[in-house]
């Protein structure tokens, strides 16, 4: 990424683009995510897979779900919901964190 940085520069706009310097389709997106994991001999992900992993890591490192929900660009929380299928090892994650049980003193 830092290289692929280097190249692109400091310029504004779109972070992945076409080679006349348009923003990339999804389309576009998808065929150059395929070649480049048949190149580097990983399964293929698709860039929805990739969105749904930054929504889950975002809510993972603490992000309230009303700021992930401007940041995905939804218009109300039952999309997100959609993206938060959270495995069950997150909810034991966070009921150890917060449950209220585990922390009461006598």
């Amino acid at each position: 990424m830092r290289s692929y940085l280097g190249i692109k520069g400091n310029k504004e706009g779109a972070l992945f683009t076409g080679i006349y310097g348009e923003r990339l389709t999804y389309t576009g997106l998808r065929m150059l995510l395929k070649r480049r994991s048949k190149k580097g001999g990983v399964d293929y992900q698709s860039p929805h897979s990739f969105r749904r992993l930054f929504a889950l890591e975002m809510l993972r490192n603490g992000t309230d779900v009303f700021s992930l929900q401007l940041l995905m660009g939804h218009a109300d929380l039952q999309i997100l919901r959609r993206y938060l299928r959270q495995a069950s090892s997150d909810l034991q994650e966070a009921h150890n964190k917060a449950s209220p049980v585990d922390r009461w003193k006598l």
